[in-house]
């Protein structure tokens, strides 16, 4: 990226550069934890996943309102657990929700070189396929905890875009967007919208887009998703079709015992965009669920996912 274009970028993503006043002591604290986080970052992954876990397990306990959200979610999305499986499967959210803590510090510290024995991938040629037929490519994902080591992981091959909303926090908010500017990347202030994406999407950027979350916006539809009714962006679609871009779903999950990643690339959506929205997040929705199902624990359930409901029905969180 040339130092013109990554002033742009820095623009639009509405970030800072490091300010003296991060060094206030009301950010000490914040400091405290970020300088010890980049010293665990040494350790063997299973020594920062077991400490992770026990960080998980005591936000299960004394957050009762994501505990909660988190088992509705569940509990809409998988009924055919048991209700014993269903609080296993919670538990199991907020202890990888723990261990996600050293994923992001490994994507914002880690070496190419240990992230490389650290992660097995899955499909990778269709991506590189496409990379060497000059085909302009979105990578599709969720929320999925590792979402930020799996962009990292990605860029080494071309780097990317993606879309930001600006952390309250500004030492944070530098930190996370100094991380994701690895390898290249550019992050967009998502209050921007799709064009300044579109626009380096034709670059030659790779697309990295995550269109899960229920903002409440009206350029949505109502689609399916884990059997509910899901108020779905359709953004994805319109992205495709400015960028003439193919989209591959990407998902990367951190595996059990700090044993290392997998990370998987899906086949590409077809017929895709359709020009039917509800197709065409119907579609995504799909594939989206079909990668978050291989490791369920591992997706961003303490998000309101069903905040907006069809006309007549009661809210649910």
């Amino acid at each position: 990226m040339s130092e013109r274009e990554r002033k742009l970028a820095q623009s639009e993503a509405g970030q800072v550069h490091f300010q003296w006043s991060f060094l206030h002591p009301r950010y000490w604290l914040l400091w405290l934890f970020l300088i010890l986080l980049r010293l665990l970052v040494y350790l063997p992954l299973p020594a920062m996943h077991f400490i992770g876990r026990g960080i998980g397990r005591l936000f299960y306990r004394v957050n009762e309102k994501r505990r909660q959200i988190t088992r509705i979610n569940i509990g809409l999305c998988f009924p055919e657990l048991t209700e014993e499986q269903k609080e296993q499967l919670v538990l199991r959210h907020f202890e990888a929700y723990g261990a996600n803590v050293f994923d992001l510090a490994i994507s914002w510290w880690a070496s190419s070189s240990r992230l490389d024995r650290l992660t097995k991938v899955h499909g990778i040629e269709r991506y590189l396929d496409l990379i060497d037929q000059g085909r302009n490519v979105v990578l599709l994902t969720g929320h999925i905890l590792t979402v930020d080591l799996c962009g990292q992981y990605i860029s080494r091959y071309q780097a990317g875009v993606s879309m930001m909303k600006p952390l309250k926090n500004p030492l944070l908010n530098w930190m996370m967007y100094r991380g994701r500017m690895r390898n290249g990347n550019v992050m967009v202030n998502r209050q921007q919208g799709m064009r300044p994406m579109v626009r380096y999407l034709r670059k030659g950027y790779t697309g990295y887009f995550m269109p899960d979350e229920d903002f409440g916006s009206p350029a949505s539809v109502f689609a399916p998703f884990f059997g509910q009714q899901s108020w779905t962006v359709t953004s994805l679609s319109m992205l495709a079709r400015l960028g003439n871009a193919v989209v591959l779903p990407i998902f990367m999950h951190s595996l059990p015992g700090g044993k290392g990643y997998e990370l998987y690339i899906d086949p590409a959506l077809e017929n895709f965009p359709s020009g039917d929205d509800l197709t065409d997040t119907t579609t995504m929705n799909m594939a989206l669920e079909k990668g978050i199902r291989r490791m369920p624990e591992m997706y961003a359930w303490t998000f309101k996912l069903f905040k907006t409901r069809p006309e007549g029905e009661k809210a649910l969180y």
